[in-house]
């Protein structure tokens, strides 16, 4: 699979690089690899999602504060995304969220699902997951309807690839009104 990196500065746009070449960059991941893994997919997250200062690599804690995704670093300093924006919802409580939705500058969403931590503690998180959407287009009586798959990039099939499934999603928005995704829907 050959993918062409874009690179145009003139282009706010195109600050992000685009989704196939993110599932690209972690598709031939090591899976017994675990510190290997996290390295690459926070990695990814540093170019998908960047921080204002620091990098994801070096989060101890995410956290929501208002309408604001935070993480919190080992020395106590903190950081936000470079763009607010892109952080839409969540799981769990807002201290220690079990997951958290970003949309990309195409608008398809990014869920990042967090292993067991300690919010409070002194240790980097873990990143239990990172899934994708994509959607599938169909016309339907003149009108265009879609369905909506999630990707995993850390978890694997039986035959060792990468995890696709398709299901309803519920979260909180940022704003606390439901955020909900559903499996098909109309456009």
């Amino acid at each position: 699979m050959a993918i062409t990196n874009i690179n145009n500065t003139n282009n706010a746009q195109q600050e992000t690089p685009f989704m196939a070449e993110a599932v690209y960059a972690v598709e031939n991941m090591d899976a017994g690899h675990t510190e290997e893994k996290q390295h690459q997919i926070k990695n990814l997250l540093d170019q998908l999602f960047p921080l204002t200062k620091g990098s994801h690599q070096d989060v101890t804690n995410y956290l929501l504060d208002y309408h604001h995704l935070v993480v919190f670093f080992k020395d106590g300093s903190c950081s936000g995304l470079r763009n607010p924006g892109k952080f839409v919802a969540f799981t769990g409580h807002r201290s220690s969220p079990d997951t958290i939705l970003l949309k990309d500058n195409s608008g398809s969403h990014v869920e990042i699902i967090f292993g067991h931590h300690e919010p409070g503690k002194n240790t980097l998180v873990t990143i239990e997951d990172i899934e994708m959407e994509t959607c599938t287009t169909f016309s339907q009586d003149f009108s265009l309807a879609a369905m909506r798959h999630w990707i995993s990039l850390l978890k694997r099939d039986e035959k060792s690839h990468h995890k696709a499934h398709r299901e309803d999603k519920e979260y909180t928005a940022k704003n606390g009104d439901d955020y909900q995704l559903a499996c098909c829907f109309s456009l």
